[in-house]
This record gives structure tokens, sequence and C-alpha cells, in this order.
């Protein structure tokens, strides 16, 4: 029987006392978050946390078996809030300290790792830029923003994954960066607990491409390729020529047009998978083996036990 065993430090302080922790990750969000829910009350005494805890303090969650302690979250906290009798942490990754205003200014011909570089500069001389996605703003205003609100605005002109490591801002083409050193295995008769998982035919699929390219003046070109009425894929390209951007289009579409599961299964604490990261699924009722990309994780720790729900993005092999 394993025992489940877990550290949290915010700032210096060790929490003693635990109810549940909820930690989300998303390729597809800006930011991850963790939720921690304590018992307000402690040997019969109302818990008083404000004076060693504060706003803005660093966030640090490893959790695991027997002392084998993962680092699941790093973050800052945001948030202290009383809900009926728990007290309730919230706390966010380094996108936090994003939501400081950036000097005024007019960015013209600059790529997008160079701009990034430039917004990190303006937040934390400690930050760094892991960015391979080729990108070109023919210009960018930056006026009264924040950082918070130009990554917004990336991630909506690029749909590139954007994400904290850390302090390290990561900006990478879809499914095209793989996080962690390991492909975890997951068996559907022996470490998954339930499954939300649907095969789909690749026949039996709708999927859509677009593939766009924005011109200098700002007008978007876009062509389409696949079925509509089902999922829609966007992606952005440099190149205006006709024939690339409809190549582009059908290369994307056979990526995603796949026989394979989708959705979400469950497992436990380990092995411990990542977003951005991969698994290996085993069916041996379906005689299928298949790897796939991880979009998201969703790690739940408390007092009735530990799970880690993983969602399925594209599949890899």
């Amino acid at each position: 029987m394993y025992k489940l065993t877990w550290h949290i430090k915010i700032a210096g302080y060790r929490l003693q006392t635990l109810k549940s922790v909820v930690i989300s990750s998303s390729v597809l969000n800006l930011a991850d978050t963790a939720v921690i829910a304590l018992p307000c009350k402690h040997m019969n005494q109302w818990k008083q946390v404000e004076g060693d805890i504060h706003v803005g303090d660093d966030v640090c969650i490893q959790l695991g078996y027997d002392d084998a302690l993962e680092t699941e979250f790093n973050g800052y906290l945001k948030s202290i809030k009383r809900d009926n009798n728990s007290l309730v942490l919230e706390c966010i990754d380094a996108l936090y300290l994003m939501d400081n205003t950036l000097s005024d200014m007019e960015y013209k011909s600059v790529g997008l790792k160079v701009l990034l570089q430039n917004i990190v500069a303006q937040i934390d001389p400690e930050m760094s830029v892991d960015c391979d996605y080729d990108f070109t703003y023919e210009k960018m205003v930056v006026f009264k923003n924040t950082a918070f609100d130009v990554l917004k605005k990336i991630h909506e002109d690029t749909k590139a994954n954007i994400y904290f490591e850390g302090k390290t801002l990561h900006v990478h083409p879809v499914y095209q960066q793989l996080s962690g050193d390991k492909c975890c295995v997951f068996d559907m008769r022996k470490n998954v607990q339930s499954s939300n998982l649907k095969w789909v035919d690749k026949n039996d699929k709708k999927v859509q491409v677009e593939v766009k390219y924005i011109n200098p003046d700002g007008k978007i070109d876009k062509r389409e390729y696949g079925v509509s009425g089902g999922r829609t894929v966007s992606r952005y390209v440099k190149s205006s020529n006709e024939g690339d951007l409809m190549r582009a289009a059908e290369n994307e579409y056979n990526l995603w047009n796949y026989s394979g599961y989708e959705g979400d299964f469950t497992g436990w604490l380990v092995p411990r998978v990542q977003a951005g990261g991969s698994v290996r699924l085993i069916d041996k009722d379906r005689n299928e083996n298949g790897t796939y990309y991880v979009t998201g994780v969703e790690v739940e720790f408390g007092q009735s036990g530990a799970k880690r729900k993983v969602s399925l993005g594209r599949r890899l092999s």
C-alpha cells in the first residue's frame, strides 16, 4: 500500500495541514493553475495564515508516494479566500508576473522571438524565451498594454502553444515540442482507473484545416482543406504562394485524419505525465498500441487519494 506524501511551500512557510490540491495544466491555455484547500480549523482553533503568506509569494508543490516527491507546480499565490470550512489558496504560474504594463512601443517587421524577448526583459531579467515559431509582425503597437495583453494577442494570432516552465516562456507550433524525457505507457487493463476515450475511425472523421497567411497590409489570405462540420484546425504560414498554402493545408489535414482515440483518461499519480508530453496507450481488447500528444493534465490530490487525468491531442504514431 502506497502512502501519499506531499511538500507544499509558500515563500518560507511550509503548509502543515492539507485537505486537497487540484493542479491544472494545458498547452492550450496560457496559464497553469493550482488550487490548495486547507482546513479552516486546526486543533479546534481557527487557522490564520495571512501573517505567514501573502499574495505574490512563490509557491512550490511537490507530490508523491512514500516520500518519492515530484515537483508538480511552481508559481505564485494569486489569492487567499475562505469558502465554507476551507481556506482556499489560488495559485498561477509565471503568467502572474505578466500583469504589468509595458512601455509604449511600435514594432515594425519584428520576429516573434525578438518581440517576446523585449517583453520579458521589461518584466523580469531572470525570464527567458524558448521560441521556435517562425512568425513576423509587420507592425505591432503596444500602447498602455500589459505583457499579458500582448501574449493573449499573440496566442489569438498564431494559435501557438504558449506556456511557462518555471520562468521560461515557451512558444512552439502546435504539437511540435514534446516536454519530458520519456513517453509514459498506460495499459487500459492495468494502470487506467477510468476512461472517457472514444475510438474514431479516420473514414468517419470530419476535419477541416484552415491555412492562413497575414499579408503586409494586415489582411488574411486563407485556404481550406478537408470536410466541414466537425473539428477545425487553424495554422499560420509564412508563404503567400498558392501552391505552398494548399500543400500546407493538405499536410496538416493528413496529420489530423487518423484512426485513434479522442478524449481523456484517468490514472494514478504515477507515471508522471506533463502537458506537452506523450503517452503510449496499450489496448489489448482492440489489439491496438498508439502514441498520443498530451494537451492537458489535471492532478487531484487529497484525503480521498490521488489521480491524474490526461487529455489527448493528436496521434503521433
